[in-house]
């Protein structure tokens, strides 16, 4: 598979992400992004780092759907951390999109080992979300997400049309891509 692709049924997309990503859905919305990540992954650090405010602020101003859908794929317990940060979400989704930027500072920094206590968190949530986690990597393997991350769908929820991207293209190509996809 190529490093982009073409996704001909972006509603069917937003179903299935839907179920099991972390969405923050705009009004009416023109774009549906979906990220796969990784919390080890240093393009998805990269991609937080340059373009994270701008797909929010796609999002604030209700031009695209978001969603954060889990694909751990490196070792050493990232999906409890996965689960960990899904409860985050259940608790305030805005509060996510923040604990998620410090996790990234902190890995691009090498100073990740203050954010893996969260990792040790127990209790009810986190192992209903390790669930949740594992449910999220099959749905991003039956989307066709490459075995590993970042990946990104880009769609046109009008035209219902998209494209896959696997890996972080750049900032510069990633708004490209953004703005020819919402134009079409």
């Amino acid at each position: 598979m190529s490093d982009e692709w073409l996704i001909k049924d972006v509603r069917s997309v937003l179903e299935r992400v839907d179920r099991v990503g972390l969405g923050f859905r705009a009004q009416n919305p023109r774009l549906l992004i979906v990220i796969f990540y990784d919390l080890y992954c240093p393009g998805c650090a990269l991609l937080e780092d340059e373009a994270g405010d701008y797909l929010v602020e796609l999002y604030r101003s209700g031009k695209a759907s978001l969603y954060f859908v889990d694909y751990p794929v490196h070792r050493g317990g990232v999906e409890r951390l996965h689960a960990t940060f899904r409860c985050i979400y259940r608790r305030d989704p805005m509060v996510f999109l923040d604990v998620v930027r410090r996790h990234y500072e902190a890995y691009l920094s090498g100073k990740l080992k203050g954010e893996e206590a969260i990792a040790e968190a127990s209790g009810d949530c986190v192992n209903e979300e390790l669930q949740r986690v594992m449910e999220a990597k099959s749905v991003a393997k039956e989307l066709g997400a490459p075995p590993g991350t970042p990946t990104i769908i880009i769609g046109n929820l009008v035209r219902n049309v998209g494209q896959g991207i696997f890996g972080y293209p750049g900032i510069m190509k990633l708004m490209r891509i953004i703005e020819d996809i919402y134009v079409y």
